[in-house]
C-alpha cells in the first residue's frame, strides 16, 4: 500500500494530480516529448503510468485539466499587459508582445498539445472555447480602430502571434521571428 504523504488522504490525492500537473508542463517544455502522455508525465511525477489513471481517467483529461491550469494566468498576462495602455494600437501591441514572449511558451505548448489531440468533440469546443476567449481582449481595441470583422480577426492576430513560438528557432531565429510577427502587428494596425 503506498505511503500516504499528507495530512488526509483528500490532500495527498490533491497533491498527487498537483504533481501530474507540474509534471506534464516539464513534458510539453521538453524539446524530446513536447506531448502530455502518460508514459512521459508518470515517472516525472514519480508515478507508475497505470496509477497516473487513478487520478486522470485518459490523456485527455490531463490536457484539458491542464489547459484549465495554465490559461487563465496567461490571459491575466495579457490583459495586463494591455490595461497598461490607453491607445488602442498600444494596446494591441501590448498584448502582441506579451503572446510572443518567451515565457508565453508554456500556454501554446498547452494549446498545441490540444490541437494535437484526438478531436474529440469536447476536445474541439474547448480548443475554440480556449482561442476565443484568449483573443478576446483584441476586440475592442479593434473595433476602436474601426477594423472590418473584429472578433474574427482578433482570433486570427492571435493564432498568428501564437505560431510564432512555434516557428521560433525551427526555420529562423527566435527572436528574429518576434522581430518579424511585431512588424507585421504594426503595419496590420491603422495608424491613427
Amino acid at each position: 500500500m503506498p505511503k500516504i504523504m499528507a495530512p488526509t488522504v483528500k490532500e495527498h490525492h490533491a497533491q498527487r494530480r498537483q504533481a501530474l500537473l507540474d509534471a506534464a508542463k516539464e513534458s510539453l517544455l521538453n524539446p524530446t516529448i513536447r506531448s502530455v502522455n502518460f508514459e512521459a508525465v508518470g515517472p516525472r511525477a514519480g508515478l507508475r503510468r497505470n496509477s497516473v489513471y487513478l487520478y486522470f481517467p485518459s490523456e485527455n483529461h490531463l490536457a484539458l485539466e491542464l489547459a484549465d491550469d495554465v490559461l487563465p494566468g496567461y490571459q491575466e498576462q495579457l490583459v495586463a499587459a494591455m490595461k497598461r495602455h490607453r491607445e488602442p494600437r498600444e494596446q494591441i501591441t501590448g498584448f502582441a508582445k506579451v503572446v510572443t514572449a518567451s515565457d508565453a511558451r508554456l500556454a501554446h505548448e498547452v494549446l498545441r498539445n490540444l490541437e494535437n489531440r484526438d478531436r474529440t468533440p469536447e476536445i474541439a469546443s474547448k480548443v475554440k472555447e480556449y482561442y476565443l476567449e484568449l483573443s478576446r481582449p483584441l476586440v475592442e481595441p479593434l473595433k476602436l480602430l474601426k477594423l472590418t470583422d473584429p472578433d474574427n480577426t482578433a482570433v486570427l492576430l492571435f493564432a498568428m502571434l501564437s505560431a510564432t513560438q512555434d516557428i521560433a528557432d525551427k526555420v529562423i531565429d527566435a527572436k528574429a521571428a518576434i522581430r518579424r510577427a511585431l512588424a507585421v502587428v504594426d503595419a496590420f494596425i491603422p495608424k491613427g
